[in-house]
């Protein structure tokens, strides 16, 4: 589905039409993305190394079809729950669960602006590609915070158009600058193919 790497995807929509846009995408979408680099999972899943051991829980937030839960157990990780708000997406995850790829211990249905966890109950919490424009709003970034417990890593990722957004920036610089969480690591790098957007890399941990 070439049309959804159009400038249009990172725009800001309705809850409504993100979760059309995944589910119409949801049967190209691996093919799609993994046709043009994607490097994000991958470059999440190294950047928590330092910080999260192989056995500590974590939560894909935004699980989508399991790349980044896929990219997660190719570096150790041994406990992987995911959960995501498009059921299309969602069922490409269930069927890495059930086909011996033993990625996920558990998945579930979200609801838009919930994260469905107890804080503390994950070391980490990882988001890759959620928080941005087209997709889950800046304040979501406190949401993930607040379900992480003292010490707890929330590792995510801003693409370009959301890196040039001001109300993304500021709700990074606000957590940072009221003591919330300490930024651990930021690295800009490749997202999808260079022609399409780049990604900051970017590893908290909470206060």
């Amino acid at each position: 589905m070439a049309e959804q790497f159009k400038p249009a995807l990172w725009t800001p929509r309705s809850i409504e039409d993100t979760q059309k846009i995944y589910a119409d995408w949801a049967e190209t979408y691996e093919a799609d993305v993994q046709g043009m680099n994607y490097a994000t999972p991958a470059r999440i899943a190294e950047a928590i190394r330092p910080h999260v051991s192989p056995h500590e829980p974590i939560l894909d937030f935004g699980c989508g079809t399991g790349l980044s839960g896929l990219a997660l157990a190719q570096q150790g990780y041994q406990v992987i729950d995911g959960t995501d708000i498009s059921e299309p997406m969602l069922q490409f995850a269930y069927d890495k669960q059930h086909e011996g790829e033993d990625v996920y211990r558990n998945l579930w249905l979200g609801a838009p602006g919930r994260v469905n966890a107890a804080p503390g109950d994950y070391a980490c919490i990882i988001a890759t590609g959620v928080i941005s424009l087209g997709a889950a709003p800046p304040d979501m970034l406190m949401v993930l915070l607040d379900n992480l417990g003292p010490e707890g890593i929330f590792a995510f990722s801003y693409n370009d158009p959301t890196l040039a957004d001001k109300s993304y920036m500021e709700a990074l610089e606000d957590v940072i600058a009221d003591g919330t969480a300490r930024q651990l690591y930021r690295q800009h790098g490749p997202h999808l193919s260079e022609k399409v957007t780049g990604s900051d890399v970017i590893v908290l941990r909470r206060r």
